[in-house]
């Protein structure tokens, strides 16, 4: 009897197209059901647990030490930026969207995990962006990496490939201007040159131009996508827990 109820929904499904915002029959008998679909009001309960602030991963950092890459900018953009900001920052410098992609969001990822450890809690289809690709009007080019977290998506890395045509010279003196004297420089036919403390938690910035262009970029400490990987563990483990079956020894 579940196959005859299963093949004409999913048959309406694809036969009809409602305008967004619109209620239909269908859609109010979805929502009776504890689908399999992920969609229905049914579902199990997922704790999610709180998204820490920790500036230059989920929130941008206000104040920094001296030499501290976390509170650096670049073209506008910063570390720990949501996804709205990242957005009202490329719409207000202009910039062109060159592709983006979504990432599965936070809670379709643990549901997603309670599923592979044999956990019933249904799924969503949640997204979230996950990375984005911007020129500005000189030629170069914005690459920008997220990470997922409860709360939605954080800036993690940011990456410019410059254009060609602006000497080692002037390089140097913008980003000296912007971010101060590196801890790190090296003059040839390139400038390269690094800001950031020795710490191994510590945010990097790195340059790597010419007059032929190159890049810079601003990166998360290494092992930062551990960090919302432990959260999704936490919100797993707590499901699993309170569902399963107290042994007796």
């Amino acid at each position: 009897m579940r196959l005859v109820v299963i093949a004409p929904i999913v048959l309406a499904l694809a036969m009809s197209a409602p305008a967004i915002g619109q209620t239909t029959p269908l859609d109010r008998l979805l929502g009776k059901i504890p689908s399999i679909f992920g969609n229905g009001s049914g579902q199990p309960k997922v704790t999610i647990p709180s998204t820490p602030i920790l500036p230059g991963l989920t929130a941008v950092a206000d104040r920094t030490a001296p030499g501290d890459a976390a509170g650096f900018d670049l073209g506008g953009f910063r570390l720990g930026m949501s996804e709205a900001a990242v957005i009202a920052t490329m719409k207000a410098r202009g910039l062109r969207g060159e592709g983006a992609t979504r990432f599965v969001d936070f809670e379709s990822q643990v549901r997603s995990a309670i599923g592979m450890r044999g956990g019933q809690a249904g799924a969503t289809e949640g997204n979230v962006l996950g990375e984005a690709t911007y020129r500005d009007d000189a030629g170069g080019t914005y690459m920008l990496k997220m990470l997922v977290w409860p709360d939605g998506s954080h800036l993690e890395s940011i990456t410019y490939l410059a254009p060609q045509g602006t000497a080692v010279a002037e390089w140097r003196r913008m980003l000296t201007a912007k971010w101060g004297r590196p801890v790190q420089e090296t003059i040839r036919d390139q400038w390269q040159a690094a800001w950031g403390t020795r710490a191994s938690d510590a945010v990097t910035a790195r340059a790597e131009l010419g007059p032929r262009g190159g890049s810079v970029r601003i990166a998360s400490p290494d092992g930062a996508y551990q960090r919302p990987g432990a959260l999704v563990e936490q919100a797993v483990d707590g499901f699993m827990a309170t569902r399963a079956r107290k042994p007796t020894l």
